[in-house]
């Protein structure tokens, strides 16, 4: 029996261009996974000002919306990863 083949790091290299829906669905994905992301920070930090708060409801959505559509499974990788 041999070894499996090392898998090729792709992280964080664009994806060729996708379907219009896969755009959208990775787009709402990734605003979703953002909006959650948000509520968990700003519930660790026990609430926020107004303004950290509208930026951070407003920005963590968009991040993660960009980071899906442009990197697609790669960014989902690296998220359920952590980061590492």
């Amino acid at each position: 029996m041999t070894a499996p083949e090392p898998r090729e790091e792709k992280l964080f290299l664009p994806d060729p261009e996708p379907e219009p829906i896969v755009v959208k669905v990775r787009a709402v994905c990734g605003g979703l996974a953002g909006l959650f992301a948000a509520a968990v920070i700003w519930l660790k930090l026990g609430g926020a000002g107004p303004i950290a708060t509208v930026l951070l409801f407003i920005g963590a959505p968009v991040l993660t919306a960009y980071g899906a559509v442009r990197y697609g499974d790669a960014f989902w990788e690296r998220w359920i990863r952590g980061g590492s």
